[in-house]
């Protein structure tokens, strides 16, 4: 056989041996990368990466490294722990970002999900905005992008800083059966 047809047809022979293992599947509106029946949220993953290299969180300064009874923890924790009772009574501060009259606060319950909480400092009171709450789990999707992009949607006023440098962890709220979160370790505070 000559060269140039025996190339051809190791070509040809990987092309259909890649095509057999490796797909784009949709799902919910978005792209995932399916390999050996495996799904990876590529985007998302690459969106985490993209922002770790460019976000600089060395200015802001984690509330959780204060104690929890200073009096700015301790006032975001009892806006969290009033919100949903009975439930939300047993929150625990995970991690606290503030800027500019804005909060993230991580908070762990004993009967509910973990939850990335997003405050609003009115008047002299913290008050959670309804809709920019997450819990629960993002599989198959990246857990850090899918939860930014969703707190974005929900309170387009908070400080990109606050949405850059809160750390969302894969293993509270999913990385998908892909595991692609686990490569990303971008800046952040938390455990």
């Amino acid at each position: 056989m000559k060269r140039h047809v025996a190339a051809t047809v190791a070509l040809i022979t990987a092309l259909l041996v890649i095509d057999s293992h490796v797909d784009w599947v949709s799902q919910d509106g978005g792209q995932l990368l399916e390999v050996n029946g495996q799904r990876f949220d590529l985007r998302g993953w690459a969106a985490e990466q993209t922002r770790a290299w460019h976000s600089d969180c060395s200015a802001l300064t984690p509330l959780f490294s204060l104690s929890t009874n200073s009096p700015a923890s301790q006032a975001i924790l009892d806006a969290i722990q009033q919100h949903s009772l009975p439930d939300s009574r047993s929150a625990r501060l995970l991690q606290l970002l503030q800027q500019d009259g804005w909060s993230v606060a991580e908070v762990a319950f004993d009967t509910l999900n973990p939850s990335l909480v997003v405050l609003r400092l009115q008047g002299a009171q913290w008050r959670v905005q309804d809709r920019a709450v997450w819990s629960g789990s993002t599989a198959p999707w990246h857990s850090g992008d899918l939860v930014r992009r969703y707190l974005r949607e929900q309170a387009p006023a908070l400080p990109q800083a606050l949405i850059d440098c809160i750390k969302v962890d894969p293993a509270r709220y999913g990385a998908g059966p892909g595991g692609m979160d686990t490569l990303a370790s971008g800046p952040g505070w938390g455990p």
